[in-house]
C-alpha cells in the first residue's frame, strides 16, 4: 500500500509539472527566444519556481490522498461483499452477484438432489429389491431351469440319441450354465459393499480385478496408477467401478476388459472399456440406462462427471473424471 501511494504520487506530480511546462511553451511560444530562453527565465526567478513546484506537489498531494481515500473504499466495499457472500446475502457488486447468483443456483439443485434422495430412499430400496428379484427369475433361473430341461431330455431318452446328439445337447447345457454363472458373479458383484479395508484405491481396484479374473472367462488388463485422495472419493470411485464392471459382465458379452486409473490435469480418472456388443447411449435399454443414472449421479455428487461412449458391436467406454481437491489425502 505505501509503494501505490508513493508511485502515485510521484506519477501525479510529474504529469502535472510536465502539463505546466507545455502550457507555459503554448502561452509564451510567439516571443519566446525557444527552450533555453525559457529555462533561463524560470531559472532566472527561484520564487516562482517554488510557487510552480509547491502547487504542483500540492495538486499531487490532493489527488493521491482522494485515489487513496478511493481505493480504501473500493476495498472495504469488496471485503464487506465477501463476507455477504459467506452469509448467503447478495453483495452490492454486478461482478460478485453474477456469483452470487451461481451459488445459490448450485445449492439449490443440491437441496433439491438431497431431498430427493431422502424421500425417495424408501422407494428406490423397494426398487432395487424388484429388480434384483426380476433378475434373478429372467436370468438365472430361467437359465437353470432350461439347463434342467435339457439334461432331463438327454436323461430319459439316452438310448435314442447319438453320440454326437448328446455331445451337443451337454455343450448346450454347459453354454447355459455358463451364462447363469457369469449372471450370478455379476448380481453379486453388484451387491458387494465397498470393502477397501484401508487400502488405497489403487490397491482395491486390483484386488477386485484380480478376484474376477479368477473366476471369469474374459480377460481383464489392467493400469493403475497409485493416487492420493480422500476416503470419499476412493469408495465412490470403487463402487463406481463395481457397478460399471457388473454391467460389463451381464450386458457386453466381451473378451477383453480394460480398467485403468490414472490422475490427469488435476483430475482422478477411471476408465474401463470391453470390446463386447455395445449398445446405444440414446435408447432404451433400462438396464444400461440405471447403471449409468447411478454412475453419473455419484459423479455429480463429486464434482465431477461419467462420459459413454458406446455403439452396436463396438464396445463401450465409460470414462469418469473427478476433481482432485489440492491436499486431499485418505482420512
Amino acid at each position: 500500500m505505501k509503494k501505490s501511494i508513493i508511485t502515485t504520487f510521484i506519477s501525479t506530480f510529474l504529469i502535472i509539472v510536465v502539463v505546466d511546462l507545455l502550457l507555459f511553451l503554448l502561452t509564451n511560444g510567439s516571443g519566446s527566444p525557444g527552450m533555453s530562453g525559457m529555462m533561463n527565465q524560470v531559472s532566472g526567478n527561484l520564487y516562482e519556481l517554488w510557487i510552480f513546484v509547491s502547487v504542483a506537489g500540492v495538486l499531487a498531494l490532493i489527488f493521491t490522498l482522494f485515489n487513496y481515500l478511493e481505493n480504501v473504499k473500493i476495498q472495504q466495499d469488496f471485503l464487506n461483499d465477501v463476507k455477504r457472500l459467506e452469509q448467503n446475502q447478495k453483495p452490492t457488486a454486478p461482478e460478485l452477484q453474477v456469483i452470487h447468483e451461481k451459488i445459490m443456483k448450485m445449492s439449490t439443485e443440491l437441496q433439491e438432489l438431497s431431498k430427493q434422495k431422502s424421500a425417495d430412499k424408501a422407494e428406490i430400496i423397494e426398487t432395487e429389491r424388484k429388480r434384483i428379484s426380476r433378475e434373478l427369475h429372467d436370468s438365472v433361473s430361467q437359465e437353470l431351469f432350461a439347463a434342467t430341461m435339457i439334461l432331463s431330455s438327454v436323461a430319459g431318452s439316452t438310448q435314442n440319441l447319438s453320440k454326437e446328439q448328446i455331445e451337443t445337447q451337454t455343450q448346450l447345457v454347459l453354454k447355459v450354465l455358463h451364462s447363469a454363472q457369469n449372471e450370478m458373479r455379476a448380481l453379486l458383484l453388484h451387491l458387494r459393499p465397498v470393502e477397501l479395508d484401508g487400502k488405497n484405491l489403487a490397491a482395491g481396484l486390483s484386488a477386485l480385478t484380480d478376484e474376477l479374473q479368477a473366476k471369469i472367462s474374459a480377460n481383464i488388463n489392467v493400469k493403475l496408477s497409485d493416487i492420493e485422495a480422500s476416503s470419499n472419493i476412493e469408495d465412490n470411485l470403487f463402487r463406481m467401478a463395481q457397478e460399471i464392471l457388473s454391467n460389463t459382465l451381464r450386458h457386453s458379452q466381451a473378451d477383453n476388459i480394460e480398467v485403468s486409473l490414472r490422475e490427469n490435469y488435476g483430475n482422478i480418472v477411471l476408465r474401463i472399456a470391453d470390446d463386447g456388443v455395445g449398445f446405444d447411449p440414446t435408447g432404451n435399454e433400462k438396464s444400461a440406462s440405471y447403471g449409468l443414472a447411478n454412475i453419473k449421479e455419484r459423479a455429480l455428487l463429486l464434482g465431477g462427471d461419467a462420459k459413454v461412449i458406446s455403439a452396436r458391436n463396438q464396445g463401450t467406454t465409460v470414462e469418469v473424471r473427478i476433481p482432485k481437491i489440492s491436499g486431499s489425502k485418505r482420512e
